[in-house]
């Protein structure tokens, strides 16, 4: 429940997390692209400005552009157009008709109207469009197509500016709409760099946030296995003292109960069982304690898992509890004594558990190139906490247990490397399962 518990807490932190950068990172790339846009916009508008101040000296927006090599690189085209989509002017790439929408002040009666001043993005031209009605303060006088038939002034200076102002007054003047196309290559690169970055970022944020996350429960895992460390350091100079302090009183009173059951009255023999039995928990409280603190994995050596539950079973049990194998036994590297330790602490843990004698079995058989030992028993069975919790240290659910037992299990399965567990048996009981790497087949 607790490993359950900040799993799903470092999962919602880091979803957080995730978020929170990513956010960031949203609101920086609008940023930039909303000062990407009006650099864009600017740089359109003050072409446009240009085009304008072309007027004074040049007869229209094409002769303008075409007296400067930088406007011509830049321009793709300029047209004027009248209130129905009439093309009145044009130069370079533009097009043929373009109507404008109606000004929302027309609508009213107003006889001033809103200039119409708005962008569109063209991206596969690499360009930016203006289109606008900059000249608009009333209706438009009516179009006089003689006047516009009419010769240009000559080509001096004085006429120079007479054409301009004729171009102005005849073309610009009655166009309903504007539009000019620039080129910005370079600000719609921008724009397709970040199209593919963005994604690129939340990815490697989400990399960032998992890889934090799993160096934060790393540490949490190695200060755990630290804390465990510490706490066998404190438990063997423990367990070194109680079996210094204990063992020669405990070899005394075994002694003396000796001779004081050859002395002494047969009614007072019960009380000498009892301490008898008090003194053989006591030495096996201390020999399992010192089993938790020695080396987990012993001298691993190649061996039938079958002769050692055989001899278990017969051993505890006083028959063969082992199952039936059709196929020939498995083999697996462990220390043989290792192993003795875990089956005995098993079957006697299925023992008390209220299974009788007969319903106690070992099964091992090869399953997906690894060896699976259960230990079965027909007993109260367990719950799913208890199976959590029972490999835990001096965790125990029995009056007189000591909770060693099944710890000392874990720490050698695992030196093995394999995994050890309990979970309930259809039909009632319990099924102590160990899964341990498997080392080949012999006869």
């Amino acid at each position: 429940m607790r490993h359950d518990r900040t799993w799903y807490a470092s999962m919602g932190l880091a979803a957080v997390a995730f978020l929170t950068l990513s956010g960031l990172a949203i609101i920086i790339a609008g940023g930039i692209a909303q000062k990407d846009r009006l650099e864009s916009r600017n740089d359109v508008e003050r072409t446009f400005s240009l085009l304008l101040a072309g007027l004074r000296d040049h007869r229209d927006f094409g002769e303008t552009i075409e007296s400067s090599s930088s406007l011509q690189k830049k321009v793709r085209g300029v047209g004027a157009y009248a209130s129905d989509g009439t093309r009145l002017y044009d130069w370079g790439d533009v097009p043929a008709t373009y109507a404008a929408a109606t000004p929302a002040a027309a609508s009213h009666g107003s006889t001033v109207f809103e200039p119409e001043h708005s962008y569109a993005d063209l991206p596969h031209r690499d360009a930016v469009a203006l289109v606008l009605s900059p000249f608009r303060v009333g209706p438009p006088p009516p179009h006089d197509h003689e006047r516009d038939a009419e010769p240009r002034p000559a080509d001096d200076t004085r006429q120079t500016e007479s054409a301009s102002s004729y171009f102005f007054f005849t073309t610009l003047r009655n166009a309903e709409t504007i539009y000019l196309e620039v080129r910005q290559p370079a600000y719609w690169r921008s724009r397709r760099a970040a199209e593919v970055l963005l994604p690129l970022v939340e990815v490697a944020i989400a990399a960032l946030v998992l890889f934090v996350r799993l160096l934060i429960l790393r540490n949490a895992e190695y200060r755990k296995r630290l804390e465990e460390q510490r706490s066998l350091v404190v438990l063997g100079t423990a367990a070194s003292t109680l079996a210094h302090e204990i063992k020669n009183p405990l070899l005394s009173i075994r002694l003396q109960t000796r001779i004081l059951e050859k002395t002494c009255p047969e009614l007072a023999r019960r009380e000498l069982v009892i301490i008898n039995e008090e003194v053989e928990r006591l030495s096996a409280l201390s020999h399992r304690v010192g089993d938790y603190l020695r080396d987990p994995a012993g001298r691993p050596v190649v061996i039938d898992p079958r002769d050692i539950a055989a001899e278990v079973g017969q051993r505890l049990c006083g028959r063969d509890i082992l199952m039936p194998l059709e196929s020939h036994g498995p083999s697996v590297a462990i220390d043989p004594e290792r192993l003795r330790s875990v089956l005995e602490n098993l079957v006697r843990n299925a023992l008390e558990s209220g299974s009788s004698d007969d319903a106690v079995a070992i099964d091992i058989r090869p399953v997906d190139g690894a060896v699976r030992i259960d230990v079965l028993d027909r007993g109260a069975g367990i719950t799913a906490d208890v199976a959590r919790n029972a490999f835990d240290p001096f965790f125990t659910t029995k009056s007189r247990g000591t909770g060693i037992g099944l710890a000392v299990c874990k720490r050698f399965v695992q030196a093995a490397g394999g995994t050890i567990g309990l979970e309930p048996r259809d039909g009632g009981g319990c099924i102590a399962r160990m899964t341990l790497p498997g080392n080949g087949v012999h006869a």
